[in-house]
């Protein structure tokens, strides 16, 4: 029997016996003789002779003998799967991929998967931070993992704001296959398009208290942070303005305009801070449809493009299409929905903010917020301490704070969390993961590699579903 702990592969005499007259015989025994003195050298332990207090009954501890060489002398590669030996209830065989609604994660390196268990109903935090250093895979991470979610029949919004999810960057990280089938891209940047819906519309909220949320939702979006009194008196002037038009299926901007503009202080208030989004709205233009319209046209998934935006420090018009999205799902929740943003260190994150609401409120309504970030630990942006609270924490090697990061893993130190060996798409996942013999999702922090749609079960079902040989 052997077993590792986080410094040593340890050994029964019997087998440490059995490992030496091997080395005598091997091919490669002058090698495996200077790992034995390097080792040696590292630990200096008596002939790799240890012993260790271990309990073999409750509250009896015994003294035993045994044998046992220094994790540093293993590859990364065979390290890897010497660590895995106590995680097999979180490693499942292709052929078991297809069990529930299994989002893959990782790949192990002995090739095996790590998901989670995303079934509609379970009601788990799936909101998605991915980090790391710039060109570590991040992107080819993210664009995978939509495919995956759109084949667990997820509904998609994907907001992209610094160019990483256009069409030649997608097909660097799918068969061209399935971008053309799961992919549309809608460029708003310089009103190229109009908005794929209308964020006024109302035409599916079913009575007046829903539709007063749906624009109370999307004004506070873009005006920021009201006290209660003005939210109060902001819902009364909206529910006077419904009133008086009971039969409208949308608020026009100029309705909204002049409601706000003939009120009160607040509405006067509140209109000088959403009338450059407005402005924006008509200068862009919208097609008059609700976003139950929009997602059953669209292909899987509808990627907006506002222009390589990165660097600005507020992005209030996808905000105002986050807000509305976020507000119809609410009203429609019955099948779950992820709204995806590339670069979060510069959104809005403030509490009450559209991605605030999901990141804290989303699982409520079956919402996922996945998002992209190069610095995971920042003492400008407030968006990255938010984005904390996402369930599923994807880390590539990162840029900066390499300690913290390794603490919060709870590894002892870069080194021991394996950083300075990371390559190209090489990852750390720390998240409830699928546990096969319980049934549950289970927290979990492991190495694995980037897991690739193309070698998923999902990849067979997009094949059969789109008639793929």
């Amino acid at each position: 029997m052997a077993f590792a702990d986080d410094e040593y592969i340890i050994f029964e005499n019997g087998v440490w016996k059995h490992l030496l007259i091997r080395m005598k015989t091997t091919k490669k025994r002058l090698k495996a003789l200077r790992a034995l003195d390097i080792c040696k050298m590292i630990h200096k332990n008596n002939g790799f002779k240890r012993n260790l207090e271990v309990e073999v009954a409750p509250d009896v501890m015994k003294n035993v003998s045994v044998y046992s060489l220094s994790k540093k002398l293993i590859n990364t590669n065979n390290r890897e799967k010497i660590d895995l030996s106590d995680k097999v209830k979180f490693l499942l065989e292709y052929s078991e991929l297809e069990r529930n609604k299994l989002l893959p994660l990782g790949i192990t390196a002995d090739g095996r998967y790590i998901c989670k268990d995303i079934s509609f109903g379970n009601k788990s935090n799936d909101s998605v931070i991915t980090t790391g250093q710039n060109g570590r895979g991040k992107t080819f991470y993210a664009t995978n993992m939509l495919a995956s979610l759109a084949m667990l029949e997820n509904r998609m919004l994907v907001c992209d704001v610094s160019d990483s999810f256009t069409r030649s960057e997608t097909i660097m990280a799918l068969p061209i296959e399935v971008v053309d089938a799961l992919f549309e891209f809608i460029n708003l940047a310089d009103g190229k398009n109009k908005l794929p819906i209308n964020p006024l519309f109302i035409g599916d909220c079913s009575g007046l208290p829903a539709k007063k949320r749906r624009i109370v939702g999307f004004i506070k979006s873009i005006a920021g942070k009201l006290d209660n009194e003005e939210t109060k008196i902001l819902t009364g002037i909206i529910s006077d303005m419904l009133k008086e038009h009971p039969k409208v299926d949308a608020v026009t901007t100029e309705m909204l305009r002049n409601t706000l503009i003939s009120s009160s202080n607040v509405g006067n208030h509140v209109y000088s801070l959403i009338s450059s989004v407005l402005d924006d709205i008509d200068t862009i233009g919208f097609e008059e449809q609700s976003w139950g319209n929009f997602f059953e046209k669209s292909k899987r998934i509808p990627v907006l493009s506002f222009g390589n935006e990165s660097g600005d420090n507020f992005h209030p018009l996808l905000d105002a299409m986050i807000a509305s999205a976020f507000a119809w799902q609410r009203d429609h929740d019955t099948v779950p929905l992820s709204i995806v943003i590339d670069e979060i260190k510069d959104q809005n994150f403030a509490e009450g903010s559209p991605l605030h609401t999901i990141l804290t409120q989303g699982r409520k309504y079956n919402t996922k917020f996945i998002g992209m970030t190069q610095h995971y630990i920042s003492t400008t942006s407030h968006a990255i301490d938010v984005v904390k609270e996402a369930g599923i924490k994807i880390f590539f090697k990162p840029a900066k704070s390499l300690d913290r990061i390794a603490a919060e893993l709870e590894y002892k130190s870069p080194a021991d969390a394996g950083f300075g060996s990371m390559g190209i798409g090489d990852l750390i996942l720390s998240s409830d993961c699928y546990n096969k013999f319980d049934e549950v999702n289970e927290h979990l922090v492991l190495h694995a590699k980037t897991v690739e749609f193309v070698k998923t079960s999902l990849y067979e079902k997009f094949k059969k579903e789109y008639g793929i040989a």
